[in-house]
């Protein structure tokens, strides 16, 4: 069972729509459930997808109260420095046995900035300084005044203080391609006039981020993705019981695949929390013939986040490692991938893809 975070969407209660991360619910597009609390669920159908910024709009089966739709803010209003809060359903891990709790007392809230202003892979990103809990994928990631700026997606446990949100700009035309109506912002925090006496500023503050903290509580949902095959029928089918007699969960394993080179149509499990690639085998795990030059001795390592569900990779090379669209990565900087990214050493002869398989 694959957990997140979603956010409502729309003009006023009740909502049909969900925002949350597509790596929370790629594993089973047809099995999503909203979870309101143990007992109250909601099945929901992905009605649009963006695998390279990670986004999903999820329609519910019957409209939803009591969760209002929530503010879209403007990615262009907001600098480097700028105070944010990161919202979602802690968890131990984002693939978990036990049932998780959607009630809005559990969503937790953590404080920080704005790092870095970025792209990403071919989106926007904003790097924060919030660490991204697991189980906070897909949640919002809001302003001061409550307004969603991004959604919380990954975080680099490997490298300290590498976590990203992708900016709402990269969501909207989704939105609007498809005709689901959204709130604009109605306030620009850069308009917001400051009170000059600080103690009453610092009151105003205080009150207003508890007002917005409250709203929120109200319109996050939980989400998880239940995948179950049921005997004697092909296709993953989607049960509402956990404990179902007749029913088995199918795990979903993270792979490295050779797409060309010396590697070509291998497959390898991504079963530890690193892999390191090159023509040395004391420091790699996954190993060239040390003829192939181009390759360096230690090129490469690969990561997995097993809590964060995320794919990571650094050069250490020579001749570089590159993206699929030809992009550098930099050498010592760990940069994050997603299922289906490919990446090449050297050059385009050596190509590798991240995946996910069944086990």
């Amino acid at each position: 069972m694959y957990t997140g975070t979603g956010f409502a969407i729309g003009l006023e209660e009740p909502v049909r729509h969900i925002v949350t991360n597509y790596h929370v619910v790629e594993p089973n597009l047809e099995g999503v459930t909203i979870l309101l609390s143990k007992e109250d669920q909601i099945e929901a159908t992905v009605v649009a997808y963006d695998k390279v910024k990670d986004l999903a709009v999820l329609e519910l089966s019957q409209d939803l109260y009591k969760r209002p739709p929530m503010e879209l803010g403007e990615s262009d209003a907001v600098k480097a420095s700028h105070e944010v809060f990161a919202l979602g359903f802690p968890g131990d891990a984002d693939l978990i046995d036990d049932t998780p709790s959607g009630d809005p007392d559990d969503v937790s809230i953590t404080r920080g900035i704005i790092s870095k202003i970025s792209s990403q892979g071919g989106r926007g990103i904003f790097q924060v300084d919030v660490s991204i809990n697991p189980g906070n994928s897909g949640g919002p990631l809001v302003n001061e005044y409550g307004q969603v700026i991004g959604i919380n997606t990954f975080t680099v446990r490997s490298a300290s203080g590498i976590n990203g949100a992708v900016k709402v700009d990269e969501l909207i035309p989704m939105l609007e391609s498809r005709g689901i109506k959204y709130l604009k912002s109605s306030t620009n925090p850069e308009s917001k006039s400051t009170n000059k006496d600080s103690k009453s500023n610092t009151l105003w503050w205080i009150l207003g981020i508890a007002g917005v903290v409250l709203f929120i509580l109200l319109v996050l949902v939980a989400i998880y993705v239940l995948v179950l095959k049921k005997k004697g029928k092909q296709g993953p089918q989607v049960s509402n019981q956990l404990n179902a007699e007749n029913s088995s969960v199918i795990h979903f394993k993270p792979v490295l695949k050779g797409v060309s080179g010396y590697f070509a149509g291998k497959v390898f499990e991504l079963d530890q929390s690193y892999l390191s690639i090159g023509r040395d085998a004391k420091q790699c795990q996954l190993v060239f013939p040390l003829n192939i030059e181009e390759i360096s001795r230690k090129h490469c390592t690969l990561r997995f986040d097993k809590y964060g569900q995320s794919f990571t990779i650094e050069d250490h090379s020579s001749n570089g490692t590159y993206l699929q669209s030809g992009e550098r990565i930099p050498k010592g900087k760990a940069i994050q991938l997603r299922s289906g990214d490919r990446f090449y050493l050297s050059s385009k002869e050596y190509m590798f893809e991240i995946d996910w398989e069944r086990r």
